[in-house]
């Protein structure tokens, strides 16, 4: 298991790193491209490689029948994706770093469930709005110290402070509810959240929290774009922005969108110099495609690969050396009755024969001379870690044919 984690690790930062490379590339560009490309970041913790490996397992042939092949060596792709073996950890070592990591887990849900509460009991003493601002969501006054924020992911709920309007101008309000409003139709809250749950299960890798900054970051600045987008004006909103942050305390939660963030000197600047985001360039678009595309073909392939190459190698190792034609009955043949039988058998560390038994016959007369050709099979024996080990189940389907050639 601790083997399978580092493994999952290692993939995972390699992803992140991949991504932090495409966000350079894309610092010009919407910060929603942005965005997205640091989400992708972050969910990949919660999907193992392994997982889509183990669909391209499931899409690998099988081959059922003897057949002469070639089979290839270790595939470097797949020792690169899980450079740690089973082996690696002794059990001592694994219970105690298991044991490391499930308090750390809980101590980071603990206090992210303490933090939620408060949010909960501020929404719960918060009264409704006095005056709606036209909004389709539910509108809260809290007289804490919190600035606007849209808290909640089912049901959520637009919590203004008290004083907000004596704070802000009319206008001004508008641009931060148009801040507000972005957030709940991007499901920021809902995407803050699973990364919550990222931070808690990887809680000991900085760059998982490394990337939960640049979420935020990212967040924010998309609805600081969406919002001059939507013709508010850029003066007006940069000191709506430095009114809110001035007074207020930001969200202690990622799942709880406020209109503060970070990097405050950079958004505003942002929002100074912001321009109409062009449409993003082809050649861009087609690298982060085939960039998606490869992320998740390339496990596919390593576990279509990885399957393919094992059971060409089982085949192989099924190869008989001897194989000996059965006798066909006399009472079969002169009636001319043609039939077959599947008989299962052991192949010993020798690769000889052991426990031969029918597991289907056409015709109970065909089943002894079946047997004894089995008995005088000699396979390949089968190799694992340098020695010989039996192989139980293996299983040869013998046909029965007449040949007038055999019988003159």
């Amino acid at each position: 298991m601790i083997a399978s984690l580092v493994n999952h690790l290692w993939q995972s930062t390699v992803f992140a790193l991949a991504v932090a490379l495409a966000v350079r590339m894309l610092r010009n560009d919407a910060a929603r491209l942005r965005y997205a490309l640091w989400l992708a970041a972050s969910l990949k913790f919660l999907v193992p490689f392994a997982a889509l490996a183990a669909l391209g397992a499931a899409l690998a042939p099988a081959f059922e029948r003897p057949m002469l092949v070639i089979t290839a060596g270790p595939i470097p792709l797949e020792r690169l994706a899980a450079p740690v073996a089973a082996e690696s950890f002794p059990r001592a070592i694994a219970v105690a770093l298991a044991a490391i990591w499930i308090a750390g887990a809980m101590l980071v849900l603990l206090q992210s469930a303490r933090r939620v509460r408060r949010l909960a009991a501020l929404v719960d003493g918060a009264s409704p709005a006095r005056v709606a601002p036209g909004v389709a969501l539910p509108v809260r006054y809290c007289d804490a110290r919190i600035e606007p924020a849209l808290v909640g992911i089912t049901r959520p709920v637009l919590l203004l402070p008290t004083d907000v309007e004596a704070r802000l101008s009319p206008v001004q309000l508008d641009a931060v509810i148009a801040h507000e409003l972005c957030h709940w139709r991007r499901r920021d809250n809902l995407t803050g959240a699973l990364h919550m749950l990222v931070e808690a299960l990887f809680w000991f890798h900085p760059l998982v929290w490394w990337i939960g900054a640049r979420l935020v970051e990212e967040r924010e600045r998309a609805c600081d774009e969406a919002v001059v987008a939507a013709g508010h004006d850029r003066r007006t909103y940069a000191e709506a922005i430095l009114g809110v942050a001035e007074l207020r305390v930001a969200s202690p939660l990622k799942c709880a969108a406020g209109v503060g963030g970070v990097d405050l000197k950079g958004r505003i600047t942002a929002v100074m110099r912001s321009q109409a985001m062009k449409e993003l360039g082809m050649h861009k678009k087609l690298l982060l495609n085939l960039g998606g595309l490869a992320a998740i073909a390339l496990p596919v392939a390593v576990g279509w690969l990885s399957a393919t190459n094992a059971a060409l190698a089982q085949v192989e190792e099924y190869l008989p050396i001897v194989k000996i034609a059965p006798k066909y009955p006399l009472e079969a043949a002169e009636i001319g009755l043609e039939g077959y039988v599947i008989v299962e058998f052991t192949v010993n560390e020798e690769g000889s024969v052991e426990d031969p038994f029918i597991v289907e016959s056409s015709d109970p007369v065909f089943e002894q001379a079946a047997l004894d050709a089995v008995a005088k099979f000699k396979y390949k024996p089968r190799i694992v870690n340098g020695k010989p080990v039996a192989v139980p189940g293996v299983r040869n389907r013998i046909s029965f044919v007449v040949d007038p050639e055999d019988f003159v």
